[in-house]
């Protein structure tokens, strides 16, 4: 278990290495974009480009939910007849 978190550690940290070295790269800020992003063009490229990923994504994200639902449920005896109105038998 500790090997696992060792690695998942030290792969975390080179894939922020490589985050910061790409996004420093002097190629990536050598030319800047003329256009200035809108709201509309935003729209436009979430609603038409990325449609499915949005609707995967929703779609996990439900389905966290549900799941973080049923795991804060209570289902001691105690909590279950109060809920319930019932009494022990």
């Amino acid at each position: 278990m500790k090997f696992i978190s060792l690695v998942t550690r030290l792969g975390l940290l080179s894939l922020g290495f490589i985050l910061v070295a790409a996004v420093n790269a002097d190629d990536v800020w050598s030319n800047p974009s003329t256009d200035q992003p809108t709201t509309s063009g935003l729209a436009d490229a979430l609603l038409s480009d990325w449609g499915f990923a949005l609707l995967v994504l929703g779609l996990l994200m439900s389905m966290a939910m549900m799941g973080a639902a049923y795991l804060v449920r209570d289902e001691r005896m105690e909590n279950l007849l109060w809920e319930f109105g019932g009494e022990e038998e």
